[in-house]
């Protein structure tokens, strides 16, 4: 079978494996469809930003259609389409018994053990995928990327009412601000960068206001509108949070997921203002996940339409074009499709 590698900064093509071993409780996945990651692009185009810039696995945005269980399979069957999670709670650890899997001291990583790569076939816990019916493998393969924005949301007690800022217009930062007015807040402004258009104009169509921030002064350009923000959410390099301090509300939370890739830049908190305002960081990510009934139920619904979201879709054997066309930085969300 064919797996999709970096052959060098930029170039993506495929190597030639043995389809993986199955367990008894594992279950054998034809790939059909796997949307490309933020992470996947930054791999594509400064792969040294991972240390070893060709042993980070590509893909993990997956979905498909079982075709082999363990004789020990019992959730799953022969022909289910299923979405994968990458990273599931162990289940037995202290956390996980005490009813916090989001605590997990021994999860199950699926992406780091490079076990759910694009490539055609992929072997995991059958634990590990969760069935759907009534969408299309492209649809599906948004659940992943939801999950995460859902993580966020309910990391940040995202309520009714609240004023909501969504830092960042990727993906993952457009569909939290679509699931924040689904859930009933007051306002969603979106900040974002000029030059990414499609983005821009997705996050108006969803509902919520843009803000272009490397044009204007966000305090006087907030406190001239008397908003302060309940929530914010921030899927943007995390030194973008030095900005947003200021525009928070009292008691308000700042939750972030992202990486700063070079280390050039840090954030600088006055914790007594933090500490008088009642503010609080929150860290998150979906590792391990929690949310995927949820992300496939709102997909079903509308709530996500992969008409807003899937920019396009390439089939498999176009791989590089997907990624060069991905890593231009303006399409929502890029879909390889495999028959």
């Amino acid at each position: 079978m064919r797996r999709v590698v970096l052959q060098s900064i930029g170039r993506v093509g495929f190597a030639e494996l043995d389809r993986p071993a199955m367990g008894e409780n594992d279950v054998t996945i034809k790939v059909r469809a796997c949307g490309l990651c933020g992470t996947d692009l930054h791999i594509f185009t400064d792969p040294h930003a991972f240390g070893d810039p060709f042993a980070h696995p590509l893909g993990h945005e997956i979905v498909g259609e079982v075709v082999e269980v363990g004789p020990k399979v019992t959730n799953v069957q022969v022909g289910n389409r299923v979405v994968i999670d990458n990273a599931t709670a162990c289940g037995v650890c202290r956390s996980c018994k005490n009813g916090n899997p989001g605590a997990c001291t021994s999860i199950v990583n699926l992406l780091l053990e490079g076990r759910t790569v694009l490539q055609e076939y992929v072997v995991v816990p059958a634990q590990s995928v969760y069935k759907f019916e009534g969408l299309t493998f492209p649809e599906a393969a948004l659940a992943e990327p939801l999950t995460v924005a859902l993580e966020m949301l309910a990391s940040a007690e995202v309520g009714l009412g609240q004023n909501v800022v969504v830092v960042g217009p990727g993906p993952i930062g457009l569909m939290a601000a679509r699931v924040a007015l689904h859930m009933g807040a007051r306002c969603v402004y979106v900040l974002a960068r000029s030059g990414r258009p499609s983005r821009l104009k997705l996050a108006e169509k969803l509902g919520a206001d843009v803000v272009l921030m490397d044009q204007v002064d966000l305090e006087q350009y907030f406190t001239e509108r008397a908003i302060k923000f309940d929530r914010a959410l921030v899927t943007a390099p995390p030194a973008t949070i030095n900005r947003i301090i200021p525009l928070m509300a009292f008691a308000g939370i700042i939750t972030y997921i992202g990486f700063e890739f070079d280390g050039k830049e840090h954030v600088s908190l006055d914790l007594n203002n933090f500490h008088i305002n009642k503010l609080q960081l929150r860290a998150t990510h979906a590792i391990p996940n929690r949310f995927f009934p949820t992300a496939l139920d709102l997909i079903q619904q509308g709530v996500i339409k992969a008409e807003d979201f899937i920019s396009r879709t390439f089939p498999f054997e176009e791989v590089q074009q997907a990624f060069a066309y991905a890593a231009q930085g303006d399409a929502v969300k890029t879909v390889v499709t495999l028959d």
